[in-house]
């Protein structure tokens, strides 16, 4: 048993060590002086860059269609791009992780250039770059030189070919990792309603009576306010959850017993918000559906069953049907064991409208969640 654990954890070792991919966006290092004899210095030093880089780390680059036009549309200026916040700018417009800037000048036969490299979540400074170099007629050589003195610079921003290579070529991808699927499976925590035990002429059966064990399947589109606004990341998630439960219990009836068969389906639409603290993310939400509750009483062991007034007989079994609307408000708590899969645990209250009542109780559920 042990040594078929072993085999499972070390076949699925390439899956775990799969790197989380980072998109960089190398801007074009700005000339600095008065003259422009030497514009062609950025863009050709920022494309030696990504092509060295790309050598030994492994990360995304949008296209240059992409920076000119994301540029272009915002009105940013070129002669701005080495200042630190139209660079974190620009790498938000573009749903990048990181992004490089900086500026150079010439003066006599030495180029002289500062590169940046900023975290955009942060905007902390993670690599800064100085160096000079002499101008030649092999400065594409010179540029490919640079762009290897930046790569030894790189190891903790950027995960490695190496890395990217040992997991198989597998890798994570964040910005494709937004949407989620939740399987959960629980029980009621506790009801907050008087439960009927007695069936009468006036009793009404409801999901309150039945202490029942749940399942639920629920899909997550994180950052959805995204879609309607791509230059900031929101934190806002829309969540559908289908769930059912499942119970039996027995009423009584003129001292006999009423075995009950319960089954409830519900749909639930809600909006939540994410956020991180230590290890564990939160995801506060609230929503309202609808349900619907199946109960099939068996009157077998009554000793006078109930009439049907609309056939004159008496009958042994019975389905009741309801129909109920409902709000939720609950919290997914997750701790995540790989860059796709996270342990979930989903505290929830739930309350129950029917015509001319309400009842509410609080649900308990653990699942899995899976990241696509």
């Amino acid at each position: 048993m042990r040594f078929r654990a072993l085999l499972l954890l070390l076949s699925a070792a390439p899956l775990w060590a799969a790197p989380t991919v980072k998109r960089l966006l190398i801007l074009p290092a700005v000339n600095e002086s008065p003259n422009g004899e030497n514009a062609y210095v950025g863009p050709s030093l920022a494309e030696a860059i990504k092509t060295k880089l790309a050598e030994r780390y492994f990360f995304f680059h949008p296209e240059d269609e992409a920076i000119e036009n994301t540029r272009r549309n915002n009105f940013i200026q070129e002669e701005d791009l080495h200042t630190k916040s139209s660079a974190i700018q620009m790498g938000e417009w573009l749903r990048q992780d990181l992004v490089m800037n900086g500026k150079y000048s010439v003066a006599g036969n030495r180029l002289r250039l500062n590169l940046s490299l900023y975290e955009i979540e942060t905007g902390k400074l993670l690599v800064n770059f100085k160096t000079e170099a002499p101008v030649t007629a092999k400065m594409f050589d010179t540029f490919a030189t640079i762009a290897a003195q930046l790569g030894e610079k790189m190891a903790e921003a950027l995960p490695s070919q190496q890395e990217l290579a040992a997991s198989g070529g597998s890798y994570y991808d964040p910005e494709k990792g937004k949407r989620t699927l939740v399987l959960s499976f629980g029980t009621r925590a506790a009801g907050f309603t008087s439960t009927a035990t007695n069936l009468s002429s006036s009793a009404a059966v409801s999901n309150a009576d039945f202490p029942h064990l749940n399942a639920s399947l629920a899909y997550q589109r994180h950052s959805v306010l995204d879609m309607f606004n791509r230059h900031y990341r929101w934190p806002i998630f829309a969540q559908f959850t289908l769930s059912g439960a499942y119970a039996k219990r027995d009423y009584t009836r003129d001292s006999g017993t009423v075995p009950t068969r319960f089954m409830a389906f519900e749909a639930v639409p809600s909006l939540g918000y994410a956020f991180s603290l230590l290890w564990f993310k939160f995801e506060p939400y609230i929503g309202a559906g609808m349900g619907y509750a199946n109960f099939r009483l068996d009157y077998s062991n009554l000793a006078r069953k109930p009439v049907d007034t609309t056939v004159g007989q008496s009958i042994t079994t019975q389905s009741v049907e309801q129909f109920y609307v409902l709000t939720q408000a609950g919290m997914l708590i997750k701790y995540a064991i790989h860059p796709r899969w996270s342990v979930v645990l989903t505290p929830s209250a739930t309350l129950f409208h029917y015509a001319g009542s309400v009842q509410a109780e609080i649900n308990a559920r653990v699942g899995a969640g899976f990241y696509f």
